[in-house]
């Protein structure tokens, strides 16, 4: 089987971390092409893809509109010789690409509350959690098959120690990863509820990491330093995969206060990394939470609520009960649903049926 995957860009956003995940695992067992229309790339992420992986790169610019025609053309002269039998694409408006050969195209929709133009013309849609599916069925009245994304479960190194030591005035490290933008992952509600909490408990020494980067960083950071917070708080940037999988068992908590979100991979690296996990009660990190019975949902946009859900889990450390708890995931293996391995799979599954034009 031959795997077409098209994408307009390659920067270090949810969908094509996914992708490139992807990809590095169906290479095992099938021919996989990456095509990348425009050209804004991040070069180490595109280092972290499997050499068996064929990358075409367009370098079109962004927003261009005359070079769209001379897109259209080199990505007909790919397919022509390339003959892939599915085309896998990772945003609606690459269907201007492919529209002559729609019966073997299919798209992923990585969220909520984005576009639907050309969906419905799809063959077949992909949705990554329960709640997109429902966002494209009310939006275009077309059905998708919901393939959870997933992570490699098993490589995550796990906390064991839930205590902390008062007497040493230990640390309580609280993490969020994700992309800096305010008005879907709320960081600012997190410096705001953990600013609450230090006015209350001066004599915890609490601290905030937050991991990524994005159009908002300088909003953020200007913003701490207005709180009063810059103790509190550290920006470590941009991290690849295998630093998450090897640290992120370092920190007590992650939290996920966004304000809308289709899915949440965070959420499931926290629940991998053995770490208590506080998201939003809203789309898809409510759906991941109610599907494993673990971690503590906040109501969304509630400095209060999120606040005190901190210091919940806080007193659990300090009296040692965290493992008693369902803040943790009790059982590893329910991640299963989770698993790279697994979504590979039920996407290999589904690329069948397209073929043989059984759906």
């Amino acid at each position: 089987m031959k795997v077409l995957h098209a994408i307009f860009t390659m920067e270090t956003g949810g969908a094509e971390t996914m992708l490139v995940d992807i990809i590095n695992q169906q290479c095992k067992t099938s021919r996989v092409i990456l095509l990348i229309v425009n050209n804004r790339v991040n070069e180490k992420l595109i280092e972290s893809i499997d050499k068996n992986v064929k990358i075409y790169r367009l370098k079109r610019t962004k927003s261009n509109k005359w070079q769209l025609l001379s897109s259209y053309f080199k990505i007909s002269s790919i397919l022509k010789t390339e003959k892939p039998d599915v085309i896998h694409c990772h945003n609606n408006k690459l269907f201007l690409f492919f529209y002559l050969r729609k019966q073997k195209t299919c798209l992923t929709v990585h969220g909520n509350n984005l576009s639907m133009m050309f969906v419905r013309h799809f063959e077949h849609l992909f949705s990554v959690s329960e709640t997109v599916r429902k966002d494209i069925m009310n939006r275009t009245g077309k059905n998708s098959e919901v393939i959870y994304n997933g992570i490699e479960t098993e490589t995550y190194l796990e906390r064991n120690d839930y205590e902390i030591n008062l007497e040493t005035k230990g640390e309580f490290k609280i993490i969020q990863i994700s992309r800096i933008v305010l008005r879907s992952k709320a960081q600012h509600i997190a410096i705001e509820a953990l600013q609450l909490l230090v006015k209350k408990y001066p004599e915890r020494n609490i601290k905030i990491y937050f991991v990524g980067d994005g159009e908002d960083l300088p909003v953020l950071k200007d913003l701490v330093t207005k709180c009063g917070m810059s103790r509190h708080v550290s920006f470590l940037g941009q991290k690849d995969r295998t630093w998450i999988q090897n640290h992120l068992k370092d920190y007590h908590l992650l939290i996920q206060p966004s304000l809308y979100e289709g899915f949440g991979l965070t959420i499931i690296e926290g629940f991998a990394a053995g770490l208590p996990v506080i998201a939003s009660n809203v789309d898809g990190p409510k759906e991941i939470l109610n599907c494993l019975n673990a971690g503590l949902s906040t109501e969304v946009g509630n400095v209060e609520d999120l606040a005190q859900k901190i210091n919940l889990v806080y007193e659990n450390y300090i009296s040692g009960n965290i493992p008693n708890t369902n803040y943790v995931l009790d059982n590893k293996t329910k991640l299963k649903i989770f698993d790279i391995q697994t979504t590979v799979n039920n996407y290999i599954t589904a690329y069948k049926l397209i073929i043989n034009n059984k759906t």
